[in-house]
């Protein structure tokens, strides 16, 4: 107990926020109640920062998070997943994290990120949102500041400078499809399928799947869109259940349209094995639930996600039930999530170990370099004990040079209240 207050404490005098914007001062709303035996809500809420200097001893690293507006909670759950991190990992006290919300300024996330320009920082983490990391992508890469953002939007990837980048460490979509349908083809299936939301994540993944079940000489039968809000989900079920593709032979050209007058039987009808529906959340389940009422002739049809699926709801879903995605093994993070809960008596979101995760490949950093010198090839060019790359909550991951953080993932399978790895990560994916 006395050494996580001591954690918030340290974090409580070292982190600011864009001085004469926004906060002072550094509030934990999660933890006041549990640590008021040690410190009143006054002591951690009003202690001004203005005269506090940060100690030039320390690698300083900006935590860019929405601390105010309607993602403020997200902020405030990835801030504390930050102050674990430290407090698990960086026992030498080598690091002072200083906190900014990309929402202050009006939302002139540009006018924040001067202020960390101001101070010298050269690592930045965050921030979320993909709009939010292009707006400042050329005064990261100017300043030769090293950000690891927490978005998932592969069209990030590239902003590399010599001794500056842009690091996508949210879970892209093409690494997980490229791993699901891999998996798919492994276990005899042939013919693919996809209903997707009609927003940037769905026509991405919609796209890449698409693209990888032709490029592997697999059937591909159609692509769905439904509103983002949910209308059509209805009408985009019932097409992707019901179509089908048949042999080039039999359409004009080699097309998709049948040659007048003739007539398919049902022999020739090649209808998806695997639909993929990455969405997440009731919308998931009310899209699972449509394909099996609209699947009246009980065809063998396996439902596919994404790393979208890793969460409490899908585990509570029935229709979900032998489902496949894939993710990250989460054996750690149920271990963090426990841990995370029992301090700040809520449970984390899914992405929080990324934040936890990017701290801890920093330490790891520090430690080999037995200095706070931290430069991009320390990042990507990271090995220690003949292994390439770094061990976290979400297992083995590292940073390539294109500002991908490449991640080992498994396939999960959804099962009576836990997910069971039905595929492990590679074993030689460090080596």
């Amino acid at each position: 107990m006395f050494r996580i207050i001591a954690v918030i404490l340290f974090l409580s005098l070292s982190s600011c926020i864009e001085a004469g914007k926004g906060y002072n001062s550094v509030i934990i709303e999660d933890s006041k109640e549990k640590y008021d035996s040690a410190q009143s809500n006054d002591q951690f809420e009003s202690k001004d920062l203005s005269d506090i200097k940060h100690h030039k001893k320390r690698l300083k690293i900006a935590l860019l998070l929405p601390m105010s507006g309607k993602n403020k909670s997200l902020g405030e759950s990835l801030f504390n997943s930050a102050t674990l991190s430290l407090f698990d990992n960086d026992q030498d006290n080598d690091i002072e994290l200083i906190l900014f919300d990309s929402m202050a300024a009006e939302s002139n996330i540009k006018k924040t990120f001067k202020s960390i320009i101001d101070q010298n920082i050269k690592i930045v983490i965050g921030p979320i949102f993909s709009d939010e990391v292009e707006k400042i992508a050329d005064d990261v890469i100017k300043n030769n500041i090293i950000m690891i953002s927490l978005s998932n939007n592969q069209k990030l990837l590239g902003n590399v400078g010599d001794n500056a980048a842009i690091f996508v460490a949210g879970m892209v979509p093409e690494v997980q499809i490229d791993k699901i349908v891999s998996f798919a083809l492994s276990q005899g299936k042939s013919s693919f399928a996809v209903i997707a939301p009609n927003n940037q994540y769905g026509i991405v993944s919609a796209a890449i799947y698409k693209k990888m079940v032709k490029d592997r000489d697999a059937v591909f039968v159609t692509s769905e869109l439904y509103s983002p809000n949910g209308n059509g989900v209805g009408n985009a079920v019932k097409r992707a259940v019901n179509a089908f593709s048949v042999p080039s032979n039999v359409a004009e050209g080699g097309g998709n349209i049948l040659q007048e007058d003739f007539i398919v039987e049902d022999i020739e009808k090649t209808h998806a094995q695997i639909i993929l529906v990455p969405d997440s959340g009731r919308r998931l389940s009310k899209i699972v639930k449509k394909i099996n009422e609209e699947n009246i002739n009980n065809r063998d049809i396996k439902i596919v996600g994404t790393s979208q699926w890793d969460n409490i709801l899908t585990l509570g879903d029935p229709y979900l039930i032998g489902g496949w995605f894939a993710a990250p093994n989460n054996e750690k993070f149920r271990e963090f999530e426990r841990k995370y809960y029992q301090i700040f008596t809520k449970f984390p979101p899914r992405m929080s170990s990324i934040i936890y995760d990017s701290i801890l490949s920093i330490t790891n950093i520090i430690s080999k370099k037995n200095g706070i010198d931290v430069k991009l090839q320390d990042f990507i060019a990271y090995k220690t004990n003949e292994l390439n790359g770094f061990s976290g909550i979400d297992g083995a991951f590292r940073y390539l040079s294109n500002g991908l953080v490449q991640r080992n993932l498994a396939i999960l399978e959804v099962g009576q209240g836990r997910f069971e790895v039905i595929e492990a990560p590679d074993p030689d994916f460090m080596l």
